[in-house]
């Protein structure tokens, strides 16, 4: 930007090793947060956050900047803002309309603002099990052994939750909306799969029961009237229901 031809330079000759990949203004854009953490700024950082921040499961999404600066240290841990503050432009790669990611997606961001952070701290995780632990207390007891959970939501009739179980495949457990999940579920299937959705993050959960399967479509990407969740139900190939649903933690 120019000043144009000066910038570009100045980021290409610069002591800072030349990017592959990226535009002259995408190493403006990454350098800019770069030089945030480098001052280790909590309060310019959070300015730069695009809330809600999702979290691991089931740890609640970050929605303000008043709950990024209570919840600060325990995302942006001093590993993390040490290895952005001291990452080279050659670790950051341009994915097109998804961002810029750095090192296979630990951060992303776009236009100066980080969209995603897929880094949890030592400390984030003991918060993650404390939560776990609480859920497990408040279940019905066929549904207290899983390993984690990957999503809860209601539908206009259901609530449906979805767990990884230790051997790596997930269970599907529903009631009806307004129950609550000491009881004993409706419906439970085991050996369910997951299957990604491209790379943009949209997958979805698949789960058969005899002549029916059970499909969770969970939507990261869409628009505004994307829902969180789309629960399907088919029979012989046929869908006989399909509901948007809300995410809950």
């Amino acid at each position: 930007m120019m000043k144009k031809l000066i910038l570009s330079t100045l980021l290409l000759f610069s002591n800072y090793t030349f990017a592959d990949g990226l535009s002259a203004s995408e190493q403006k854009e990454v350098q800019y947060i770069i030089n945030l953490f480098k001052k280790n700024d909590s309060n310019a950082i959070s300015n730069t956050i695009r809330y809600p921040l999702n979290r691991e499961e089931p740890i609640p999404s970050i929605d303000n900047k008043a709950q990024m600066k209570q919840r600060f240290q325990q995302v942006f841990d001093h590993k993390l803002v040490q290895n952005i503050a001291t990452s080279k432009l050659t670790q950051w790669e341009s994915m097109g309309w998804r961002g810029i990611m750095l090192e296979q997606g630990t951060v992303w961001i776009s236009n100066k603002q980080i969209t995603a952070v897929n880094y949890s701290s030592d400390a984030e995780q003991q918060y993650k099990n404390q939560l776990i632990l609480k859920q497990k207390n408040k279940l019905h007891l066929s549904l207290k052994n899983f390993k984690a959970p990957e999503l809860q939501f209601k539908t206009a009739k259901f609530q449906v939750r979805v767990d990884e179980m230790q051997n790596g495949q997930y269970r599907y457990a529903s009631w009806g909306k307004m129950q609550s999940q000491s009881q004993k579920p409706d419906l439970i299937l085991n050996n369910g799969t997951v299957v990604m959705d491209g790379s943009g993050g949209n997958h979805h959960f698949v789960f058969k029961s005899g002549t029916f399967e059970y499909v969770v479509y969970r939507n990261i990407l869409g628009t505004n009237e994307t829902p969180d969740v789309t629960l399907e139900v088919n029979k012989k190939g046929k869908t006989i229901l399909s509901q948007a649903g809300k995410l809950f933690q």
